[in-house]
């Protein structure tokens, strides 16, 4: 079965949280860990964006924790992927 590459992109102005791994909850339950994206020095925030191979289909919920730049509180974010 063929692979996908899932890549998450912060919108302008916001950071994905590197410390709470963004996630994929697959339909079947288990849960897939993005990785591979630089870091800032301080390990918190990802600087190049997170990305997972998934083999077979993706489908599920992405979940990360995503900082608008001016805050230091970090809200978390659900995204379907069908």
């Amino acid at each position: 079965m063929a692979g996908t590459r899932l890549m998450l992109i912060g919108a302008p102005g916001t950071r994905i949280n590197a410390r709470l791994a963004p996630s994929l909850e697959r339909r079947d339950g288990s849960v897939l860990r993005f990785a591979g994206g630089r870091v800032t020095p301080d390990s918190s925030y990802f600087i190049a964006p997170p990305t997972l191979d998934v083999i077979g289909d993706p489908a599920g919920i992405i979940r990360a924790s995503v900082c608008p730049s001016y805050e230091s509180v970090c809200r978390r974010v659900e995204v379907l992927v069908r």
